[in-house]
C-alpha cells in the first residue's frame, strides 16, 4: 500500500466514524434522550468513548455534524412546497399535510435543540435558519392571499400564519393537549383557514 493510499484510507474510516458518531447523537436524540452522553453516543456508534472527542473536540462541532444530517433526512422527508398557483383548499391541504409530517418527525431533536439554543451558537443559528425557512414556506405557498393585502393588514396575516404554523403550535396540539396527529392536523387547517378567510 503506498502513502497516499494509507492516507487515504484513514480519512475514509475517520470520516465514517465521524458520521457513525454524529448519526448516533441524532438517534438518540430522536428517540427522547435530550442529553445524551460521550459514553451512550459511542456505544449506539460502535466505538470507544474516546474517538467522542477525538473526532468532536468541543460539542459545537458534533452539533454542526449531526444538524447536517437532520437536514438531509428533512429535506428527504418533506419535498418541494406546494406552488403558489392552485386553489386555496388544495395549497392548504398540501401545506398542512407538510408541517405534519415535519414536525412530527423534528419534534422530539426540537425539543433538545430548544434546551441548548441558548448556549449554543450553532444550534441558535439552526433553529433561526428553521424558522426562516417556515416562513419562507408560508410566503411562497401563500403568496396570492397575501398580495391582496398591503401595510399592516398583509404583516398581521403573514405573521399569524407563520405563528400557526411554526413546531410550537405543533407541540401544543399534540404534546401539551394529548390530541392524535390526524386531529391535530385537522385543528392546523381549521386555524389557516380562518385566518385566511379573515384576511381576503
Amino acid at each position: 500500500m503506498t502513502a497516499p493510499t494509507a492516507v487515504d484510507g484513514r480519512n475514509l474510516r475517520a470520516e465514517r466514524t465521524r458520521a457513525a458518531l454524529a448519526t448516533a447523537y441524532l438517534d438518540l436524540l430522536t428517540e427522547g434522550d435530550l442529553r445524551p452522553t460521550a459514553e451512550r453516543i459511542a456505544e449506539r456508534a460502535g466505538v470507544s468513548p474516546r474517538s467522542v472527542f477525538k473526532h468532536f473536540p468541543d460539542r459545537e462541532a458534533l452539533f454542526a455534524a449531526a444538524s447536517e444530517i437532520q437536514e438531509r433526512r428533512v429535506r428527504e422527508l418533506v419535498g418541494d412546497p406546494p406552488e403558489p398557483t392552485g386553489p386555496l383548499d388544495e395549497r392548504l391541504d398540501a401545506f398542512v399535510d407538510q408541517r405534519a409530517r415535519f414536525h412530527e418527525f423534528v419534534a422530539p431533536v426540537r425539543r433538545s435543540a430548544l434546551l441548548t439554543e441558548p448556549f449554543s451558537p450553532v444550534i441558535a443559528e439552526k433553529l433561526k435558519m428553521a424558522r426562516a425557512a417556515g416562513a419562507a414556506h408560508v410566503d411562497q405557498v401563500f403568496a396570492p392571499e397575501l398580495e391582496r393585502l398591503s401595510g399592516p393588514e398583509r404583516d398581521d396575516l403573514r405573521a399569524a400564519l407563520c405563528a400557526i404554523a411554526a413546531w410550537p403550535t405543533w407541540e401544543s396540539l399534540r404534546r401539551h393537549q394529548g390530541l392524535t396527529p390526524g386531529r391535530a392536523r385537522t385543528i392546523l387547517r381549521h386555524m389557516l383557514a380562518a385566518q385566511l378567510d379573515a384576511g381576503t
